[in-house]
């Protein structure tokens, strides 16, 4: 099986969606980008998928959006089998700076940090050494 870079984020905003896109490709330009901006899609993509096709995945979840937020699809991933969640690094990546998001965010256990919009080269960046963003730092 071919291993490689697998994003999928999931947010309602399409210019969000299209700016994240656009700083992993100037980071890793092989890497699979998957965007979603019904949460509902994305869920569906991922119970689909990853039954049959697992691929290590950074997912890029936002909190606040119509319907589902991101709080939801959080319980809902949290009931797939560890088959599937074994896959996936989940950051949220929101536009809220308010600190209650950010500590509800590190009650999960499945999410690995919080990022802060926008998504910029040296976030990504420090994604893969290891870095949380749970700090108040404004990398550019």
């Amino acid at each position: 099986m071919k291993q490689s870079l697998r994003f999928i984020l999931i947010d309602d905003d399409p210019g969000s969606n299209k700016l994240s896109q656009l700083s992993i490709q100037k980071n890793f330009d092989a890497a699979e980008i998957i965007l979603f901006t019904a949460p509902e899609e994305g869920i569906t993509y991922i119970e689909n998928t990853y039954s049959d096709e697992p691929c290590q995945t950074i997912l890029l979840l936002d909190i606040n959006m119509p319907g589902l937020s991101g709080w939801d699809v959080l319980e809902i991933f949290m009931r797939y089998p560890d088959s599937i969640k074994q896959h996936f690094t989940i950051y949220m990546l929101s536009s809220s700076i308010c600190p209650q998001d950010k500590q509800i965010a590190d009650a999960y256990d499945i999410v690995s940090g919080y990022i802060e919009k926008p998504l910029t080269k040296s976030r990504i960046q420090a994604l893969f050494m290891g870095e949380t963003f749970n700090d108040h730092t404004q990398a550019a």
